[in-house]
């Protein structure tokens, strides 16, 4: 999904030199993103450099509706979700393959039995109070 630029940008340049693709024009005083070289700055960075560098948040923003209104319909958005699940799936099972210590373990028991025990003094309190 490639980035837009809105009608909010206020031309800082600061997304010029930022795109490591180099999708980012200015043409007749307006910047432009070229869809077909925006990736969205997969293999360079985490996050795409053009919303990160935007001083105003809402400059360049996902280009959303280029799915929905391009020629493949709902595909675009199932690729998306597909996409989407996909990576929660991983960072899910990420976490469920993780090892805690055995002091963890012991302090949040100890933790979760402190929280267990106020809540169920307060509720006696707001029980007597009746």
């Amino acid at each position: 999904m490639t980035y837009s630029i809105t009608n909010q940008c206020i031309e800082c340049d600061r997304c010029l030199s930022a795109c490591p693709t180099g999708a980012i024009q200015k043409t007749d005083q307006r910047y432009e993103i070229d869809p077909t070289r925006c990736n969205n700055c997969v293999g360079h960075y985490a996050i795409a450099q053009c919303w990160s560098a935007c001083p105003t948040n809402h400059g360049c923003i996902p280009g959303i509706t280029t799915v929905f209104n391009s020629s493949i319909g709902l595909t675009g958005s199932q690729d998306y979700w597909e996409q989407w699940f996909t990576t929660y799936n991983r960072m899910i099972s990420r976490l469920h393959g993780v090892k805690h210590s055995e002091y963890w373990n012991d302090w949040f028991d100890g933790y979760a039995q402190r929280i267990s025990n106020l809540l169920q003094a307060e509720h006696q309190a707001i029980g007597t109070e009746a």
